[in-house]
């Protein structure tokens, strides 16, 4: 038998992606993908990124069959949208920055149900929880 090294049994998801890159929704697609279902039922998140008319934008479907896609600008359906700048999300990400206080100081807007986000509270820590090992090889460059 041939040796594995410690690089072939690191997920896929966790080798080195840059923070929000196309690379990067894949792997935390995967790693959504491959956790457990879940908590609380269903919920959608969009995540608007706007900088200097460069839009991100993508959905975050949390549920039995969790995932993490690619969506357009004008998408609509979601319980919940989160518009900031990149470098908001990224101090957030990075946890330089708390999402909460971004919100009140105004450098995220939020449109959508806030009963829904209470109601879900708990898939915000399974969320975490499954991009762990996503956000350990993150490239912030």
């Amino acid at each position: 038998m041939g040796r594995t090294s410690r690089l072939d049994r690191v997920p896929r998801y966790a080798q080195i992606v840059r923070y929000l890159s196309e690379e990067w929704l894949s792997a935390a697609d995967r790693a959504v993908r491959d956790a457990s279902p879940a908590p609380s039922g269903a919920l959608v998140i969009d995540q608007h990124i706007d900088d200097e008319g460069t839009a991100l934008c993508w959905r975050t479907t949390l549920g039995l069959q969790s995932r993490i896609e690619r969506i357009a600008p004008e998408s609509t359906g979601a319980d919940a949208v989160f518009r900031q700048s990149y470098a908001t999300a990224r101090a957030i990400a990075q946890g330089s920055s708390d999402a909460h206080q971004a919100f009140l100081l105004g450098d995220i807007r939020f449109e959508g149900s806030i009963d829904a986000l209470i109601t879900h509270r708990g898939s915000f820590e399974w969320l975490e929880q499954a991009l762990a090992p996503v956000m350990a090889a993150t490239s912030w460059e």
